[in-house]
């Protein structure tokens, strides 16, 4: 499943070519219930998503909860995530925010 898939395509003014539409995030307000995890090999936003929202294109919930995330696919073995787990309002945000 291509993490695109749900990306507007929008026609260029000037080439009219097909090009993917700016996808905003929400900002994640971190919260108690959160769980606190840490890297382990060959971890990557989109498996972890899949482990614990059984959806790999929820990568970017977990991309955006945490600060350190700089476009990398894999992270650093070790390193500390958090793992938003109220992740309905997280949802309805982004696509509120993403209606064109």
């Amino acid at each position: 499943m291509s993490r695109y898939r749900t990306t507007k395509i929008l026609k260029d003014r000037v080439t009219k070519n097909k090009v993917f539409a700016t996808t905003e995030y929400p900002i994640i307000v971190r919260k108690d219930s959160d769980i606190t995890y840490y890297v382990r090999f060959d971890d990557t936003y989109m498996s972890l998503a899949h482990r614990f929202y059984n959806d790999q294109t929820l990568w970017w919930v977990i991309a955006r909860a945490n600060n350190n995330f700089v476009g990398n696919i894999k992270m650093e073995v070790g390193e500390k995530l958090i793992i938003p787990t109220e992740i309905g309002e997280i949802l309805k945000q982004h696509t509120k925010i993403n209606r064109i």
